[in-house]
C-alpha cells in the first residue's frame, strides 16, 4: 500500500460516520462504534437512543470518551495542515524543496529545475538574497509611495485652507456689502425726507405769496372798476357837464396804459414760475461731480472703483476691511501659498483686470517715503526674485530715497519733475497699449509706457517694508 493510499485509508478510520468529518471530541457507545459527541446527541433528538450505525440500544451513560482515538485526530490534523504548509515550499514537478529564484523567468525553482533546458543558462539566486533585493525594491517603491501621499496631504491641507479662506472672505464680503447697502438706503430714505420736507416747505411759502398776491390784485380791481364805472358814468353826461369836470379826467387819461396799474402783476409773472430751486441747486451738484470725474478722466481715461484682491496679497500685507488700502507688515501671516499670491515681494492687485478700454485710478501716496504702482499682465511671475520691468510683464514706476522713477535692470531712471507727488493718476490705454502716471494734484504727466497688451491687465500695488518705521502708512485707493 502507497503512502497516498495508507493516508487516505487512516483519514476514514478517524472520520464520523455521521458529519463525514474528522473526529471531534470522540465517544463509544456500548455496540464499540465511535461518534462525535455532539453528532449523537443531535441524532437522539429525532429519534430513541441508539446506535446511528447498527440501530443498537444505547444510553446517555453509556457514551464513553474515547481518549485515545481524540489524540489520533488531534495529531493526524496537525501533521495534515503540517504538510499543506511544506507542500507550498516543494516543487509540484520534482517534490524538492524550492531553494533558488530564477531572475529571467521570476519564479521560485528547486534545484533539478536550474538544470532542466527551461532554465538553461538563467540567472538564479537563493531565495533568501533574491527576497532581499526584492524587499529592498519593494521599500523603495513604499518610500515614494509615502512621498506622494505626504504631497497630496500637503496639496489637500492646502486646499483646505485656501477653501475656508474664499468661505471667510466672501462671508467678509458679503457682510460688508449687506451693511454698505443699509448705509445707503438710510441715507436715501433720509435724502427723500429732506427733500420732501424742503420741495413743502417752498411750496407753503409760494402758495402763501401767490395768495397775498391774489388779494392784492382783487383789491386793485375792486378800485379799477370803480374808477371806470366813474369815468363810463362821466362820458354819459351832457356835454356842458362833461367839461366840468374833464381835468379830472384829463388827469387820468392814460391810466390803461400804465403799467404801475398793477405793481403786482409782474411780480406774479416770476411767481408762476415753480421751476423748484431745490432740484435746480441738486442738479448743479451732480452735473458738478460729473464735471470734476470727467476733467480728472481727460487725460487719464474714465475713473473706475478699483479695490484689492485678497487672494494676491503677501503674507506680510494688511488690507483694510474695504479692500481700499494696503499696509506692510514685519511678521507673515499664515496664509494659503496658491498661485496668485505674491511671495515674497510685498505686492497685491487689483480685483478686476481689463482686457479694452481706457481706465483710471488715482492712489494717495503721501507721508510714503517708498512705494511701487502701476500695471502687471495676469501671467506675469508672482513668486521669488521679480523684476519689475516691462519685458517681464510689469509697468510701473516707484519712489526709492527721495527719487521717483522707473526701474532698469540694476538701476532706478529718475523722472521729470523730480517732485514727489502726494496723489498718483495711474491711467491704462489698451487699445493704445499706454500705461501713464500722473500728479493727481496738477494732472502733469509724470511718464508714458508704450507696448502692446495681448493678456488680461491688473492694477499693481506695493507700499514696500517699513524697515526704517518711517514707511509705515498706507497706499490707499481714492474713491
Amino acid at each position: 500500500m502507497n503512502s497516498k493510499s495508507l493516508k487516505r485509508s487512516l483519514e476514514d478510520d478517524l472520520t464520523c460516520s455521521t458529519c463525514q468529518e474528522l473526529f471531534k471530541d470522540p465517544v463509544t457507545l456500548k455496540c464499540g462504534h465511535n461518534f462525535c459527541r455532539e453528532c449523537v446527541h443531535e441524532y437522539w433528538k429525532t429519534t430513541s437512543p441508539s446506535c446511528p450505525n447498527c440501530r443498537a440500544e444505547s444510553a446517555a451513560s453509556d457514551l464513553m470518551t474515547n481518549c485515545t482515538l481524540r489524540n489520533i485526530a488531534e495529531t493526524y490534523k496537525k501533521e495534515v495542515q503540517k504538510m499543506k504548509e511544506q507542500s507550498e515550499y516543494i516543487c509540484s514537478q520534482h517534490g524538492e524543496l524550492l531553494q533558488l529564484y530564477c531572475l529571467v523567468d521570476q519564479e521560485v525553482i528547486c534545484a533539478i529545475c536550474l538544470t532542466s533546458r527551461k532554465h538553461e543558462d538563467h540567472k538564479c539566486l537563493p531565495i533568501e538574497e533574491a527576497a532581499q533585493e526584492l524587499k529592498e525594491e519593494l521599500k523603495t517603491s513604499v518610500k515614494y509611495l509615502q512621498d506622494a501621499q505626504r504631497k497630496a496631504a500637503e496639496v489637500k491641507e492646502k486646499c483646505r485652507v485656501s477653501l475656508k479662506n474664499i468661505q471667510d472672505q466672501t462671508e467678509k464680503t458679503e457682510k460688508q456689502i449687506i451693511e454698505d447697502f443699509v448705509k445707503l438706503r438710510q441715507f436715501l430714505r433720509r435724502e427723500e425726507k429732506n427733500l420732501l420736507a424742503d420741495l413743502k416747505k417752498e411750496k407753503e411759502e409760494k402758495e402763501w405769496k401767490m395768495r397775498a398776491m391774489e388779494k392784492r390784485i382783487e383789491q386793485d380791481l375792486t378800485s379799477v372798476s370803480k374808477t371806470v364805472k366813474d369815468i363810463q358814468q362821466k362820458i354819459d353826461e351832457e356835454n356842458r357837464v362833461f367839461f366840468k369836470t374833464h381835468k379830472s379826467l384829463i388827469e387820468n387819461k392814460n391810466i390803461a396804459k400804465c403799467d404801475s396799474m398793477f405793481p403786482h402783476c409782474e411780480d406774479g409773472k416770476k411767481q408762476f414760475q415753480l421751476v423748484s430751486l431745490l432740484y435746480i441747486v441738486i442738479d448743479k451738484q451732480l452735473n458738478k461731480g460729473r464735471r470734476e470725474g470727467d476733467s480728472r478722466g481727460e487725460k487719464g481715461g474714465p475713473k473706475v472703483t478699483v479695490t484689492l484682491d485678497p487672494n494676491t496679497a503677501a503674507s506680510r500685507l494688511t488690507l483694510s476691511e474695504d479692500l481700499t488700502a494696503v499696509t506692510c507688515g514685519s511678521t507673515k501671516k499664515n496664509l494659503p501659498d496658491n498661485p496668485e499670491r505674491f511671495d515674497p515681494n510685498v505686492s497685491v492687485l487689483g480685483s478686476v483686470g481689463f482686457t479694452s478700454g481706457r481706465h483710471s485710478w488715482v492712489v494717495d501716496v503721501r507721508n510714503k517715503t517708498a512705494w511701487n504702482l502701476g500695471v502687471t499682465k495676469e501671467s506675469a511671475n508672482r513668486k521669488g526674485c521679480l523684476t519689475l520691468i516691462p519685458e517681464c510683464g510689469y509697468w510701473i514706476i516707484q519712489l526709492r530715497n527721495g527719487t521717483v522713477g522707473f526701474p532698469t535692470e540694476g538701476r532706478l531712471r529718475p523722472l521729470k519733475p523730480a517732485d514727489i507727488p502726494k496723489k498718483v493718476l495711474v491711467s491704462l490705454d489698451y487699445e493704445a497699449g499706454k500705461v501713464s502716471f500722473y500728479n493727481a494734484d496738477n494732472m502733469s504727466c509724470m511718464y508714458t509706457f508704450t507696448d502692446k497688451f495681448t493678456e488680461k491687465i491688473f492694477p499693481y500695488f506695493n507700499p514696500y517694508f517699513n524697515s526704517t518705521s518711517t514707511n509705515g502708512d498706507p497706499l490707499r485707493i481714492c474713491p
